[in-house]
């Protein structure tokens, strides 16, 4: 496609998109109130229920660090995590809980873009740029049932803000129980070696940040980072939407 070409198609789909929002006023993800002109993503008395992380983070995690030292309680008490840094972009409480849980379990993936939208605002501010975007997989059988991977659409759209390849590089070789249900050490026996590589040469010298909804104790994202630097990635690095 040439340059031109490539410029005529993304001013037609600017012109589109303004078209239908005239017709169609876009909505609040959250309320579903109407949307006032402009780039917002959210309607002013949502944006103001929004809880947010403190400005000091721990990049083992991505979530508030209240210690004297460079990682939080949780990380240190870990004995560490391997990848290379995490980012989070709100903690997973109040509306923010409910967004998630609206975008995970009640098929609300109209919510992917704003999410996406504060994952690439805060990775900008505290990351670095990667060669690709990985999603952590579902089981084949569980992204059936539910009808998408919620962490897939999060890529897909956080691959578009950031201009990144987004890669769909692991798969789960077998099905697991809910993370959710389990303690820490339930999870990790549940979850370890759950994950494959699926063509190890995409990845291979590759900088990798892998994306996923919730971090809550960084099981399935070690599970899903052991599996890639064994697979030949140069770095991985971990973007999460809430840090519970």
């Amino acid at each position: 496609m040439t340059s031109i070409a490539g410029t005529i198609i993304t001013a037609c789909g600017g012109i589109c998109r303004s078209v239908a929002d005239i017709a169609v006023p876009p909505l609040c993800p959250l309320c579903k109130a109407e949307l006032s002109c402009g780039p917002r993503r959210l309607c002013t008395a949502c944006e103001q229920l929004l809880p947010c992380l403190p400005e000091r983070r721990c990049p083992g995690c991505g979530g508030a660090n209240d210690s004297y030292l460079d990682l939080c309680r949780d990380c240190l008490e870990c004995g560490g995590r391997p990848w290379a840094a995490a980012v989070s972009a709100f903690p997973f409480a109040g509306q923010l809980r409910e967004a998630v849980h609206a975008f995970k379990y009640q098929r609300q993936t109209s919510l992917a873009p704003f999410l996406a939208g504060a994952m690439a605002d805060a990775w900008r501010r505290y990351g670095a740029a990667p060669d690709l975007i990985v999603p952590v997989p579902l089981h084949w059988l569980r992204e059936i049932s539910r009808g998408y991977n919620q962490a897939g659409l999060l890529a897909q759209c956080l691959g578009r803000e950031l201009r990144r390849p987004a890669v769909n590089a692991l798969r789960r070789r077998r099905r697991t129980s809910q993370q959710a249900r389990l303690h820490y050490e339930e999870r990790l026996k549940n979850i370890s070696g759950a994950f494959m590589v699926k063509k190890p040469s995409i990845i291979v010298g590759k900088s990798l940040l892998l994306v996923d909804d919730v971090f809550t104790t960084g099981a399935t994202l070690s599970a899903a980072t052991t599996a890639l630097l064994a697979a030949g990635a140069a770095a991985v690095y971990v973007i999460t939407a809430a840090r519970d």
